[in-house]
């Protein structure tokens, strides 16, 4: 049996690698790639002078806590040659070095393993040695994770409730589900498999429409959606055809944060009065940090997995910075017709 160089190295260093380089805070410029999404914690943020988001403590799942080693998985990847497989692993329900020995060989062709990184996978099905401890995520992601690499073709077509809660009556600031977990796991798979043939497992953000079958499988489950937003804004949406439309061609988009990720400065999406949408398609297991802290209110938002934060774009808020694993988002930013200027609140003018 031959032994590529990489698989070799890796093997060598495992019990090495504990550093772990962040990848490069995004720029303000490009905020459509700087959202997180959103349940209510005890324990608020605060905004630091730098304008970014820090906890200042609390067990909540989700945050980081005392211990915690931001993503031994991508290194030890990294290591073994397999920098480029991160994203369709993890997708795949991989969170450590061992679960690549329970893939069975069509799983990775399903997922689009090839050439020397096929390679080197099957070789460390081989092995009955490697490390089955150092992991993404150390708050406690089961280590008997289903592993699946099942991408269908159908559509989100279900009329299941969206369970809206009021998070601030005052504000417009909505939760509610648009996906159930079986979904979001498919979703994930179907982005990644994508990144995998194009743009990499480092990608940061992605147009929905880029990635075969993702609009057509989400399409009827967001034209409920944006339905259901008049009864969310009653006497404040403007009724009629088109008047609440997706801002551009380029809507919904996904966004990832791997690794350690600086948050979003405060900020607003828009200076008119648009909705933005922001749907956490990861298991809140899978990261550390994060959630959505919203100037008018005082408050820091964390979402489970499928669920998703409404609020107008006009709101000045800012995202939490990411401790260690995978978070991956849907946003949409909502273009509406209102029936008046002051049919939401002013950024600049938080409530008591």
């Amino acid at each position: 049996m031959v032994i590529s160089l990489a698989l070799l190295n890796f093997l060598l260093s495992i019990n090495d690698s504990n550093s772990f380089s962040p990848l490069p805070s995004l720029s303000r410029r490009t905020p459509v790639l700087l959202h997180c999404a959103a349940t209510d914690v005890d324990n608020p943020g605060v905004v630091t002078a730098s304008g970014f988001l820090h906890y200042s403590g609390g067990g909540a799942a989700g945050i980081a806590r005392a211990g915690d080693v931001p993503n031994l998985f991508l290194t030890q990847l990294n290591a073994a040659g397999l920098s480029s497989c991160h994203g369709i692993l993890h997708a795949s329900g991989c969170r450590r070095m061992s679960d690549l020995r329970r893939l069975t060989p069509d799983q990775l062709s399903s997922m689009g393993a090839a050439g020397s990184d096929r390679a080197i996978m099957d070789g460390m099905s081989m092995y009955d040695d490697v490390d089955d401890d150092n992991t993404d995520c150390p708050s406690g992601s089961p280590r008997s994770s289903i592993l699946s690499t099942i991408v269908g073709d159908g559509v989100y077509s279900s009329d299941a409730s969206f369970d809206f809660e009021v998070i601030c009556a005052e504000n417009e600031i909505f939760k509610g589900r648009l996906f159930n977990l079986d979904q979001c796991n498919m979703l994930k798979r179907m982005s990644e498999y994508h990144a995998y043939d194009t743009v990499n497992s480092a990608w940061r953000g992605m147009a929905c429409k880029t990635v075969p079958g993702f609009v057509a499988t989400t399409d009827h489950a967001f034209r409920r959606l944006l339905r259901e937003l008049y009864s969310l804004y009653p006497g404040i949406l403007r009724g009629g055809e088109d008047t609440i439309r997706f801002e551009s061609d380029s809507e919904p988009h996904l966004v990832k944060y791997n690794g350690m990720s600086s948050g979003s400065p405060l900020h607003v999406d828009t200076d008119h009065k648009s909705i933005t949408i922001n749907v956490l398609l990861s298991d809140a297991n899978d990261f550390g940090g994060g959630g959505t802290y919203i100037r008018a209110i005082d408050r820091t938002i964390m979402l489970e997995q499928g669920q998703m934060l409404i609020h107008p774009g006009c709101l000045a808020h800012a995202g939490a910075d990411i401790t260690y694993g995978v978070r991956q988002l849907l946003v949409a930013f909502v273009e509406c017709e209102w029936e008046g200027e002051d049919a939401l609140p002013s950024a600049d003018a938080p409530t008591s």
